[in-house]
């Protein structure tokens, strides 16, 4: 290490050797007086030779700081040495993705993780690379570098919760890769994650569960998986991969292991699910419901488009869908009529081409846009283009939205829902990228819990089913009673002083079957059907 100053910079540089590369540190020391004529080799005046002195003495504080860490890390180099036998290579930025998936885990990650992981990893790679150039490996981040990630992160909108999480990710990483690097020890350890405000998931109601069976009846590949999420309370991906080895009709019980949590988790079938899985054909010897999991597989997110479109027809509806009725109510929006073909397809490449998508899904969209306008049918053009007759209908469905015309032949025009149930958080709880989703797949779990704690069985009975390790996550996130349910519930409970002697609904019919006459049986029926209606 040595000292240099540029003809062009008024700053004292140190400059040394690392991996074979040299590099210059600016030692924010100015330099003063005149210079001498030779290079600095050369003395210069005083005011020159007393800058030279305060460098030198800020280089050689910065030489002791490289030793020590030189020498930690070598430390740390021995002990893995004489563990592995090999020495730890410097992490380029370019490996650091592959150096985190070869760390050892408690348990093995699904791939939904992985991917969310990776997508986080690459997009701190992309800002180091696009902002901080001159970062070659994971030990040249500072704690600066950093800190204005995760400002970056910020301004992109995240929720306070995905914030916290990168957060995480980004800790672990550097804690088991390069525990001494300077983003690890002045920022990463000891950054404070930020309050973040849950957004619970809402059980549906009994009318809603009819209604959304309903709108799924005739659907092949989504009925049953709904079903199975209603009588289960298992996560969408344990549906989606369910396999036969852990389907048992004859006992009525399903036995399968959690992906996320890894517990094994024991249900019993309810004759509803039991009557789906024995209608459904063993096609696939692995899993129930085979185009269920490879769609899960190759794009998760179909599933939620498919579960979307059914609880639009179910009554439920986003903030936008809202906007859209009350704009349709107005007059302000046409609600649908059928255009003519040219028109029809000048509209909808036109939208096609100035929506925000990957080339590869404009291609596909366009494709199937021209087949179906010449008269072709969803199936033969899904076995012309090799993919599932679901993901035509939800390309057609998706252009459907963006010009506000109908395409599907055969569909009615746009209808303002008659019940209008909200699907998504319509109130702020901070920045979101997304609105949040109360009414998705994780309510259907939400539904079995909040019922099953409602109708009193034990909270040992529902964590077995749910797969929780404790009470407190149960009641915290997932029991969410509705005002009737919670009332019904408390006057059942609760000693008859504190409910002033209100009888249940069942004491009440008990009471009229024990007194009905031949007189007063009319009037007897009635009020029995009244209370059966009320409650």
């Amino acid at each position: 290490m040595s000292l240099e100053i540029k003809e062009t910079s008024q700053w004292w540089y140190a400059r040394y050797r690392r991996n074979g590369k040299t590099r210059l540190i600016n030692l924010g020391i100015k330099v003063e007086g005149e210079r001498p004529d030779k290079g600095i080799g050369q003395a210069g005046d005083d005011r020159f030779e007393r800058s030279r002195g305060k460098a030198l003495a800020k280089h050689d504080q910065i030489l002791d700081e490289i030793a020590k860490k030189n020498n930690a890390q070598e430390l740390t180099q021995r002990i893995i040495q004489i563990k592995t036998g090999d020495r730890q290579q410097c992490i380029t930025l370019d490996k650091l993705i592959e150096s985190w998936e070869r760390l050892p885990h408690r348990r093995i990650p699904c791939s939904a993780y992985l991917s969310c992981c990776r997508t986080t990893f690459q997009r701190f790679v992309d800002f180091l690379k696009s902002k901080h150039s001159a970062v070659e490996g994971i030990d040249d981040i500072t704690s600066e570098m950093a800190r204005e990630f995760m400002h970056e992160e910020e301004k992109r909108g995240v929720s306070p919760r995905t914030w916290n999480i990168t957060l995480g990710l980004l800790r672990g990483l550097f804690k088991h890769l390069q525990p001494d690097a300077d983003a690890y020890r002045r920022y990463l350890s000891t950054a404070q994650g930020k309050i973040e405000k849950a957004i619970h998931r809402e059980p549906f109601s009994e009318e809603e569960i009819k209604a959304i069976l309903d709108a799924a009846q005739d659907n092949e590949m989504m009925r049953p998986l709904i079903v199975t999420a209603l009588c289960t309370a298992m996560r969408r991906g344990d549906c989606c991969l369910l396999e036969w080895k852990s389907v048992d009709l004859k006992n009525r019980l399903i036995t399968v292991k959690a992906s996320k949590t890894g517990e094994t988790l024991e249900i019993p079938m309810m004759s509803l699910l039991y009557d789906e899985l024995a209608r459904t054909p063993r096609n696939d010897k692995k899993y129930v419901f085979p185009e269920a999991a490879k769609m899960y597989m190759a794009n998760a997110d179909g599933l939620n488009v498919r579960l979307s479109e059914i609880l639009r027809r179910a009554g439920f509806v986003n903030r936008e869908t809202v906007e859209r009725i009350k704009a349709a109510e107005k007059g302000e929006i046409p609600t649908g009529p059928q255009l003519p073909p040219d028109e029809l397809k000048k509209l909808g490449m036109s939208a096609i081409a100035e929506a925000k998508m990957i080339s590869a899904k404009r291609q596909r969209m366009t494709k199937i846009f021209e087949l179906y306008l010449i008269g072709r049918t969803m199936p033969s053009i899904a076995a012309e283009m090799n993919v599932s007759k679901g993901s035509v209908s939800c390309h057609l469905n998706e252009i459907e939205k963006m010009i506000n015309t109908p395409i599907v032949r055969g569909r009615k025009q746009f209808i303002i829902p008659a019940i209008i149930r909200g699907s998504t958080q319509t109130e702020g709880s901070g920045p979101r990228l997304k609105l949040a989703s109360v009414k998705g797949w994780h309510s259907f779990r939400t539904t079995w819990i909040t019922l099953a704690l409602t109708a009193g069985l034990p909270m040992e009975l529902v964590r077995r089913v749910s797969g929780h390790t404790t009470a407190d996550v149960v009641l915290k996130h997932y029991f969410r009673p509705g005002r009737e349910q919670f009332r019904q519930a408390l006057q059942t409970a609760m000693p008859k002083l504190l409910t002033n002697g209100a009888k249940t609904r069942d004491e009440q019919v008990l009471e009229i079957l024990d007194n009905m006459s031949q007189k007063t049986w009319k009037q007897d029926s009635q009020a029995i059907r009244s209370l059966m209606i009320k409650q």
